[in-house]
């Protein structure tokens, strides 16, 4: 399974204005599947903006390569 990104789009509770926020992570076979789990599961809201490819460990400073994870 791949990991994507997704986007939302809200208002900002502290200034009102609408801002972009990162939403949840999607597992999915692909990009489409993505989506389809967004619509198919009351998350349509969501905008898949991507795949996840490495994020960085914040306690250890070491890449996690999602690429190579099974």
């Amino acid at each position: 399974m791949k990991t994507f990104t997704t986007e939302i789009l809200a208002l900002d509770p502290a200034s009102g204005v609408m801002k972009k926020w990162a939403g949840p992570y999607i597992q999915a076979e692909s990009f489409e599947a993505a989506e389809h789990h967004c619509q198919e599961n009351g998350m349509g809201y969501c905008e898949v903006t991507g795949q996840l490819v490495a994020e960085i460990d914040e306690e250890t400073g070491i890449r996690i390569d999602f690429d190579n994870l099974n």
